[in-house]
């Protein structure tokens, strides 16, 4: 194949994948629905499902979805409970991308109610004291936050569908994914001044699809990703070293694929915008790298963690704060699934007194011995998959910090240009490394310090 066609072909490919959910597998349409509204949830336990595993989630976390159409001059109220967890929002999106978010901190509770995830405030209230509503509206979202509605989210539509998700992070200890609480409830207010709840409200503005479209490349435009003229086959899009990048777009990110190949400096001429994709958390920023086992059986990543508020506890009566709400490291597959396959968060990573952790990626054969918690090591399954061109050993790492604090000038939100990573983050970057198994040696047990 000439390489301008190549070229013209892989710009195609990232194009497409950039702009439009590229079709259900036939058994999306098994997607749960955890409600007449709420499609999930997509969890820990769902996870385990190919067909749900999509979109990069992380395992801690609790999904649901809604896909729907308001009348004109029509409101949706979502009446809920504030959940038992680290953190909740709503996201609305067009595309898979963001659009506006709701995060928890910003709801007012229901009079008589406490906002359990304000600084300070208790996290033990009885449900009684945890109600909210907010309400979602078919309005485009106002230019500055003085011309936003209280507990407003705004959903403008796209080609007649609203898509909302909420969201669940890391819920306390013996509480489900829900943590803990009912699920939202919709109600519609009309135009005219009718008011609709339950199986009524549901089926005024549930649009007749009710799944979720996985943004993933099919095989075929993934084969030309791969075999991108100038790249190694055998381990493309990976590096040694290996190379972070801020997530600033889905188009942006699968241009890593043209990264040492003659059409490189195409990747110039790409928006380096915030736009996000794969239905991202407004509330949370990523670097990504790409990996693989032909450069080294093992990843060592050594880097500083953020402080966050540590909620898990039974005495963690009181939100606190932090760096960061949320961290978390996740190993991923290829974009053919969008699939985890595992992920570390922040408080099951050891860490010693300066805050300095020492992670390790493999699979279970190839463990190091040290990679242990009581080594101060944290291990992260690699897994084996094998991808849709029975390539063994890729992987793809994804790092999020959510909600960073204004004052914390090293967090990923503060990452405006590709090739800063490094600079922006300082002391809390990952530096990463190939290794095998029988050459790691952790300090705690034996091994020289680095």
């Amino acid at each position: 194949m000439p390489i301008r066609l190549a070229r013209s072909l892989l710009a195609a490919a990232i194009g497409i994948v950039a702009v439009a959910s590229l079709g259900l597998p036939a058994a999306q349409a098994a997607q749960p629905q955890a409600t007449c509204f709420w499609i999930g949830p997509f969890d820990r336990g769902a996870l385990k499902d190919p067909e749900l595993n999509f979109a990069y989630p992380d395992t801690a976390v609790g999904y649901w979805a809604a896909r729907f159409n308001l009348p004109a001059g029509a409101r949706l109220v979502l009446k809920g409970k504030f959940p038992r967890s680290r953190y909740m929002s709503l996201n609305a999106y067009r595309s898979g991308a963001p659009v506006d978010a709701l995060t928890d901190v910003e709801f007012r509770p229901d009079r008589g109610s406490v906002n359990p995830f304000r600084p300070g405030k208790r996290r033990n209230l009885k449900n009684a004291r945890r109600g909210w509503q907010a309400q979602v509206v078919n309005d485009p979202v106002p230019a500055s936050s003085s011309a936003r509605a209280a507990n407003t989210l705004y959903a403008p539509p796209e080609n007649g569908v609203q898509e909302l998700l909420y969201r669940v992070y890391l819920p306390d200890r013996g509480r489900d994914s829900r943590g803990g609480v009912a699920l939202p409830k919709p109600i519609v207010l009309l135009a005219d001044g009718t008011r609709l709840t339950g199986s009524a409200a549901c089926a005024a503005i549930n649009h007749p699809v009710r799944t979720i479209a996985p943004q993933t490349v099919p095989p075929a435009l993934y084969s030309l990703l791969v075999n991108v003229p100038g790249a190694d086959r055998d381990t493309v899009p990976a590096f040694n070293p290996v190379h972070w990048e801020n997530f600033f777009n889905t188009q942006l990110s699968l241009s890593i694929y043209r990264r040492g190949t003659p059409s490189e400096s195409d990747r110039d001429r790409l928006p380096q915008t915030q736009s996000g994709g794969q239905y991202s958390n407004e509330d949370a920023r990523y670097i990504t790298t790409s990996i693989n086992r032909g450069f080294g059986e093992v990843v060592v990543l050594r880097g500083k963690m953020p402080t966050f508020p540590a909620t898990e506890g039974p005495r963690r009566t009181r939100m606190g704060t932090g760096q960061v709400r949320y961290w978390s490291l996740c190993q991923n597959e290829t974009p053919t699934t969008t699939s985890v396959v595992s992920c570390l968060r922040d408080s099951q990573v050891p860490l010693t007194r300066k805050r300095r952790y020492t992670i390790v990626v493999s699979t279970k054969a190839s463990r190091p011995k040290d990679a242990r918690r009581e080594c101060g090591v944290a291990w992260l399954p690699w897994g084996d998959f094998v991808d849709t061109l029975g390539r063994e050993g890729t992987g793809f790492l994804i790092m999020r910090n959510l909600l960073a604090a204004p004052r914390f000038k090293q967090a990923i939100q503060r990452i405006t240009k590709l090739g800063t990573e490094r600079d922006v983050m300082g002391a809390y970057f990952p530096k990463a490394g190939y290794t095998s198994r029988a050459s790691f040696k952790a300090p705690r047990c034996g091994g020289k310090r680095r």
